[in-house]
């Protein structure tokens, strides 16, 4: 990752800015709206426990630490994903998040907070994401050559 980080330093501009923008790593909450009524119906995992986020804020860090970026801001924020059946769910999911894993406990959960009779409902899916804008600085190799 580091080296792709690399390379996107050679292509951007004099004080060019890369967005950085992934989940934090945490589990995805599944929660079942009915009305105005949340509900937590459990977590969603993913095969290889968020390890490639944890690679991402390390790498990051590395070139921030090398002196090619600076960061200018950085926030988290929820990501939510909206589907109208568990089903619908497991079918986005199957498309978009393929080490996904929604268990059988919590799926199970999820329908029965959905069986109601009552029209106004939804699954949400709710991730915390990283964003950061970080700045384009000289390379170390750069600034450097230009203090001789």
């Amino acid at each position: 990752m580091v080296h792709a980080l690399e390379k996107v330093h050679s292509l951007l501009k004099p004080d060019g800015v890369l967005i950085d923008i992934h989940p934090t790593g945490e589990p995805a909450s599944i929660e079942i709206r009915i009305r105005d009524r949340i509900t937590l119906a459990g977590w969603l995992q993913e095969a290889d426990d968020y390890v490639e986020y944890e690679w991402a804020d390390e790498a990051l860090q590395q070139i921030v630490q090398s002196g090619l970026f600076a960061v200018e801001r950085q926030s988290v924020f929820t990501f939510n994903t909206y589907a109208a059946s568990i089903a619908e769910l497991r079918d986005h999911l199957a498309e978009a998040w393929k080490d996904a894993i929604l268990d059988e406990v919590t799926a199970a959960r999820a329908e029965e907070l959905l069986s109601t009779i009552e029209h106004d409902k939804e699954v949400i899916v709710r991730e915390l994401a990283h964003i950061a804008r970080y700045r384009k600085t000289q390379s170390p190799k750069v600034a450097m050559a230009s203090d001789r």
